[in-house]
């Protein structure tokens, strides 16, 4: 009865408790093992899928924008791609050196004629006098200085606008710059005394 029952039941010595008891850890490895090498496979290629291109970004140098306004005004302007700026360096040069050349013209006229004591320059009725003469080109020799002055501070404003503005294309104006204040309770180790404070807490 027993042969004829493993004839019409092959399988029936698997499933009974000791044979199940043996085969359950197998079973139990062979699916650990299958599920293990599926994540592994799905993280790698999800980690493919999410890997960033790197991408070669642009080198912005404020040294490299100093040199060029100093070697050319509006060089270093144009480096740091605000090219509206170079007419405005331009026309404060050409007003600046224009009233410079215009008040070292009259200062030569002037100082000549005090050398040479021509009182009538200029057809001028009643003539000058030496005392006139020196006013006139002090005067002008004093406006002269004053507008070559002014044309150094020009191009010293142009060096260092292309390096500030060169400083500032490379400053981090994203929306993770982020201040918190919040209260906070400060515990003193020594006396275990508890005081009231604020924390500031800056993000970049």
């Amino acid at each position: 009865m027993k042969k004829r029952s493993e004839e019409l039941y092959p399988f029936s010595n698997l499933i009974n408790g000791r044979s199940f008891s043996r085969l359950l850890p197998v079973v139990i490895c062979i699916l650990f093992a299958t599920s293990s090498f599926s994540q592994d496979s799905t993280k790698t290629s999800s980690a493919k899928k999410t890997t960033p291109v790197a991408v070669k970004k642009h080198f912005h140098s404020p040294k490299k924008a100093m040199i060029f306004s100093a070697c050319l005004p509006g060089l270093g302007q144009v480096y740091n791609k605000k090219y509206w700026k170079v007419p405005i360096i331009y026309a404060a040069f050409g007003t600046t050196l224009y009233f410079a050349d215009y008040n070292n013209k009259f200062y030569h006229k002037y100082r000549t004629a005090y050398i040479n004591k021509d009182y009538t320059i200029d057809g001028s009725n009643p003539p000058y006098t030496d005392a006139s003469l020196r006013v006139m080109l002090d005067s002008y020799h004093k406006n002269r200085d004053l507008f070559i002055i002014i044309t150094g501070l020009v191009y010293t404003l142009n060096v260092v606008d292309a390096y500030v503005d060169a400083h500032l294309t490379t400053f981090d104006v994203s929306d993770n710059l982020s201040m918190t204040v919040f209260p906070s309770i400060n515990l003193q180790a020594a006396r275990n005394n508890p005081s009231m404070g604020l924390t500031v807490a800056l993000r970049f």
